[in-house]
């Protein structure tokens, strides 16, 4: 067969799969429509059919977001123009305001069977701009009291939830988040009230933990946890005050075990196993709670609560641990944890002893949970002994040096020399065993 006709060939079957795409594409509007007409409630998702490219990527994901940018830019440029040159008063700037974002919000509806995705962007854009013009009012011209600005912005926050669950796009969801949690900063002048700030912050988190039960949108639960944590944390270094360390105890526990339970939700209620991300979310959430701690407690790195803290905080994360082992058989999750609750101790150490006594009880530590790695099979805790018997020669060389005697130096020295030598000898005699059992 020549090239013609083997192209010829070629073009005929490509015409042919055409006609009987087109056919297939003809039958999926057809089943498309029917539904619609029978199920009257719920529209069903029509399938779109498209093929990645530079054009389809500009045409259907990037020229939208240009838009919105360059119209809010437009909208700026000239209510700034107006205001300067004193074109319209206080009142009717926030009245064009609002009109700008209402008629987002109108477009946004109009367009959304047609151009879900495309609405979704109206929608934020017209929220984002309610949102920041309640803030204006309220703020810079004082035209409505704090009670009316706080309850008109929930009741955004509220709807932009709503809105969210409708059009099923975490985006929405992400900014009604970040506009919540704006709320008490954008019209709040009451900053010494820390009561109702983190109550509200609280009703919040619930709300948000439900819509993570509800949606499979992990990413708006680790958002409000990492921003609960920072306006906690930042509050506690900044404005905490002795008086307020039960409101301090009575939220840090609150935030805390709500996040906990949204990190292994899907653990309890769906029987899955733990993802990573969760098991970070887990790390990050015991971290967060002991610099809180930290901050509510102790005072000062001279403070005894430290060593408390520190022991308190240790034993929570080792509750875990062993609830995630023996409970749920979480191998990566309890090695994870387990070795936070680990390096939490060997920082208790620190805070409660000091001088040799902390380097002989590292060691010993480090004897017990080496002996109990090769008896279990572990490499994880031999690894663990290696590292602390590591951090324990740092700290003998840089700190300890300058301040032990030298007879403290003979016994640290000698000590963790002989350990480092019979370790290294039951290597070279069990690398077999060793290097062969299981993980």
């Amino acid at each position: 067969m020549n090239d013609p006709e083997e192209i010829k060939k070629l073009q005929q079957e490509l015409r042919l799969l055409n006609e009987q795409l087109n056919e297939q594409q003809q039958k999926i509007t057809e089943l498309y429509r029917r539904i619609t007409q029978l199920d009257g409630h719920e529209k069903p998702t029509r399938p779109e059919i498209t093929n990645w490219s530079l054009e389809n990527f500009i045409g259907l994901r990037l020229i939208h977001l240009i838009g919105i940018v360059v119209l809010v830019i437009g909208i700026s440029i000239g209510v700034k123009y107006a205001i300067d040159k004193e074109l319209v008063s206080e009142v009717m700037r926030i009245s064009l305001a609002y009109a700008a974002g209402g008629l987002l919000y109108i477009l946004s509806f109009r367009l959304k069977q047609k151009y879900a995705h495309f609405s979704a962007i109206l929608f934020s854009g017209g929220m984002a701009s309610l949102y920041f013009t309640t803030y204006a009012a309220y703020v810079y011209y004082g035209m409505m009291p704090f009670s009316v600005a706080f309850l008109v912005m929930i009741g955004l926050t509220i709807f932009t939830v709503y809105q969210a669950m409708h059009y099923n796009r975490q985006e929405i969801a992400l900014l009604a988040l970040v506009g919540g949690y704006a709320i008490p900063f954008l019209i709040s002048k009451n900053s010494d009230r820390a009561d109702l700030f983190f109550l509200y912050i609280s009703v919040l988190n619930v709300g948000v933990v439900y819509l993570c039960k509800r949606k499979p949108w992990k990413v708006v639960g680790q958002v409000a946890q990492a921003i609960t944590w920072i306006l906690f944390i930042g509050w506690a270094s900044m404005r905490f005050v002795i008086k307020q360390q039960w409101l301090a105890l009575l939220f840090m526990s609150f935030f805390f075990l709500l996040f906990l339970f949204n990190a292994l939700s899907t653990r309890i209620l769906q029987k899955q196993q733990l993802s990573i991300t969760a098991i970070y979310q887990l790390v990050f959430n015991n971290l967060a709670l002991y610099i809180a701690a930290l901050f509510v407690f102790s005072y000062s790195f001279a403070n005894a609560d430290l060593a408390m803290v520190t022991i308190t905080v240790s034993c929570i994360t080792g509750i875990q641990a062993g609830a995630l082992y023996y409970l749920w058989q979480q191998a990566h999750a309890t090695r994870t944890v387990g070795a936070l609750s680990f390096i939490l101790f060997i920082v208790f150490i620190a805070f409660e002893w000091s001088g040799v006594t902390v380097t002989l009880v590292w060691l010993l530590i480090a004897i017990i949970i080496f002996s109990l790695g090769v008896v279990k099979k572990w490499p994880s805790l031999r690894m663990a002994s290696i590292v602390l018997m590591g951090a324990t020669l740092l700290k003998l060389v840089v700190f300890d040096s300058l301040t032990f005697s030298t007879v403290q130096k003979v016994i640290s020295y000698l000590s963790l020399g002989v350990l480092l030598l019979v370790i290294s000898y039951l290597y070279q005699k069990f690398k077999q065993r060793l290097f062969n059992d299981e993980t």
